[in-house]
């Protein structure tokens, strides 16, 4: 009964399952007594009607933040993709083989700053303060190669 309830309220069949799911959990969540078996019935058909607003809300916010990240990611791409990457070569060239290493394993490889600091024989927050340091002094390189690019 629900589950042609929630079909003729315009739910797909497939969501069907889980909006009749999400109706039963609402149901022990705010279950209460009812004198006639009609109010239950009527009380059923506005949870029914809920969920399936719910579900088409979800779904929405779902497909408009995947519309907007691949929309970033395309727009990512063409922007200037290959100037960037010679600024960041450029800004990563300034540091040490040794820092280098570092941020190569933390950022690219994904090791854990646990990790970085075992091999190095630190504490982790060195390895975080260290990490810390890199990444102003690459966000300086990187600008300061911008700013030269640009001119």
């Amino acid at each position: 009964m629900l589950h042609a309830l929630a079909v003729s309220r315009g739910a797909a069949a497939c969501d069907a399952p889980g909006i009749v799911q999400g109706v039963y959990l609402r149901v022990l969540r705010h279950a209460k007594v009812f004198g006639s078996a009609d109010s239950f019935d009527a009380w059923l058909a506005c949870l029914v009607r809920c969920e399936v607003i719910d579900t088409a809300r979800r779904r929405g916010r779902r497909s408009w933040l995947n519309e907007r990240f691949q929309q970033w990611q395309e727009s990512r791409s063409i922007d200037g993709d290959d100037a960037a990457r010679s600024q960041l070569e450029d800004a990563l060239a300034g540091l040490d083989a040794s820092d280098l290493s570092l941020i190569q394993r933390h950022y690219l490889d994904g090791w854990s700053q646990e990790n970085l600091a075992e091999e190095h024989q630190i504490s982790v927050k060195a390895v975080e303060s260290k990490l810390a340091r890199l990444r102003k002094r690459v966000r300086r390189n990187f600008e300061k190669a911008a700013t030269h690019s640009s001119i």
